[in-house]
């Protein structure tokens, strides 16, 4: 969460993210840079300055140690990965049950849900990094029901990284849920065409948030925040977005996290006519596509939160080996934390570590040069994550 403060509040520790008002006679000037040393405030914001902007969402210990501030870790990624396989399996349920009853013109009850979201918030909050590679690990291949799931799972995530408090998660998770209820409206012809949509059926297709609205505008007790999610998540930044081409803060909170998650699970997952899209390229698309699709710094947040090579990725290495990417830098999203498990001909080794934001600059120092598809490989990465 970004946060204005004045200079002489800074402190060690700190993500600047800029100075100045961004006025003619004080521009905005972009740091982007963390403040590790007493020295770096003196070097990295002029004394003159006034007001600078943080990164509330992101802590730098002086100890180099890296982390999103909130709750910290408290079981392991082994521990906490078969817990949230067996989450995702439930709500899965969960969702197929509510989105053929619409199809069948029955009333649901989207508040059946909202034990299945809090398990969802205290999963993440006790090891986000689990939720992050169940999405590599996940062998389900049913679009329309699991990208609901995805959405309300990678919605707390981010939410939690900008700070949003677990009362107001638990209304993300289910906003993002529900988001897609109305394509249950939409004719399955249209929903799973293999090929490109005529000019009718993209019409039939874009009218799913409305559809959406119908269904879910006479649940009871519903937060206002979450109807407007359903609504709005196809709207865009710069007005070209649908229903109603709304435009920058017209635009609900709920709606502009859940419309950055949506796109994200929309790119990297396999549908009936395009193959799953690497994250580092969807993640790459959408940096293009920010403050115009996207809120200012929204894709930025959503790259520190996850990652530019998320948890649970398969990698190649410049030095020829192969690894699983076990934890992420914020500050370096390039340089994450590697368990190597294979050498340079894809043979068994012992697994080790590489810290490789640590390693760079140095002789040791690696790139990752390739995301690749573990099943192709026949490699099951969650046997190395629960050994």
């Amino acid at each position: 969460m970004q946060q204005r403060i004045k200079r002489s509040a800074l402190k060690p520790g700190m993500y600047v993210v800029s100075h100045g008002l961004g006025t003619f006679d004080d521009p905005l000037v972009r740091v982007d840079k963390p403040l590790l040393t007493p020295a770096d405030i003196a070097a990295l914001v002029p004394a003159d300055v006034e007001d600078v902007t943080v990164d509330t969402s992101i802590s730098i210990s002086l100890l180099g140690q890296v982390r999103p501030v909130g709750v910290p870790i408290t079981t392991s990624i082994g521990d906490e990965l078969p817990i949230a396989r067996r989450l995702y399996a439930d709500a899965l349920v969960h969702v197929k049950s509510f989105v053929d009853d619409v199809r069948k013109g029955t009333d649901i009850d989207y508040r059946k849900a909202t034990p299945l979201v809090e398990n969802f918030i205290e999963s993440v909050f006790r090891n986000e990094n689990a939720a992050v590679t169940l999405f590599k690990l996940r062998d389900f291949d049913e679009y329309t029901y699991t990208h609901s799931l995805n959405v309300s799972l990678l919605a707390v995530l981010l939410g939690k990284h900008l700070g949003i408090d677990k009362p107001t998660l638990l209304k993300l998770g289910l906003a993002g849920m529900y988001h897609d209820v109305g394509k249950a409206r939409i004719p399955e012809a249209v929903l799973n065409k293999p090929g490109k949509l005529t000019e009718a059926e993209f019409n039939t297709m874009k009218a799913h948030p409305l559809e959406g609205y119908k269904v879910m505008v006479n649940q009871p007790d519903l937060d206002p925040e979450i109807l407007r999610a359903v609504v709005e998540h196809h709207e865009r930044f710069d007005g070209t977005g649908y229903p109603r081409g709304l435009t920058g803060e017209q635009i609900g909170r709920f709606s502009r996290i859940i419309s950055v998650v949506d796109v994200y699970d929309a790119l990297t997952s396999k549908r009936v006519y395009k193959g799953a899209m690497a994250p580092a390229k969807a993640l790459g698309m959408m940096y293009q596509w920010r403050d115009k699709d996207f809120p200012p710094s929204a894709i930025e947040s959503f790259i520190r939160c996850i990652g530019v090579f998320p948890v649970g990725s398969f990698v190649r290495l410049s030095g020829g080996e192969y690894g699983i990417v076990a934890g992420v830098n914020p500050l370096k999203p390039t340089k994450p934390e590697i368990k190597v498990i294979l050498d340079a001909k894809m043979r068994p080794q012992i697994p080790r570590t590489l810290e490789l934001w640590r390693l760079d600059g140095s002789p040791e120092a690696q790139d990752i040069i390739q995301v690749l598809n573990p099943a192709e490989h026949k490699i099951d990465l969650e046997l190395f994550f629960l050994s």
